[in-house]
């Protein structure tokens, strides 16, 4: 599967997260799947190891809508050899995040505390 394809699959399965009704298992266990996906697609993308494709995946971080640019973000730095100007563009949407209110901003909190740890060492 070429990048474009990948990068349009991934957008489907932000827009199926978008749309998970946490009080429906149903629902619940598709969001896992589609979650799941994502990760299937960016250990695609690690496998190749291509810069090109790295940077053309990395396109997705402009994409707000179902706030692909945050899963896109999260993915690429726990999974992908990124160039430090992709990197500061993903953290930057993180760290937006994480200095929110509520539960979510302080998940991704502790995400950057781990993301720090990771790097030093």
């Amino acid at each position: 599967m070429n990048i474009e394809n990948l990068k349009e699959k991934y957008l489907n399965l932000t827009k199926t997260c978008a749309e998970t009704d946490y009080t429906d298992k149903k629902s619940v266990r598709k969001n896992n799947s589609s979650v799941n996906e994502m990760y299937k697609i960016i250990e695609l993308i690690s496998k190749n190891d291509n810069s090109f494709e790295i940077l053309k995946f990395a396109e997705l971080l402009t994409v707000n809508e179902n706030r692909t640019n945050l899963w896109v973000a999260t993915h690429m730095l726990e999974r992908l050899n990124v160039d430090k100007k992709t990197e500061q563009k993903a953290l930057k949407i993180i760290k937006r995040v994480a200095n929110e209110n509520g539960t979510e901003a302080i998940g991704y909190k502790n995400w950057l505390t781990d993301y720090k740890l990771k790097i030093r060492t």
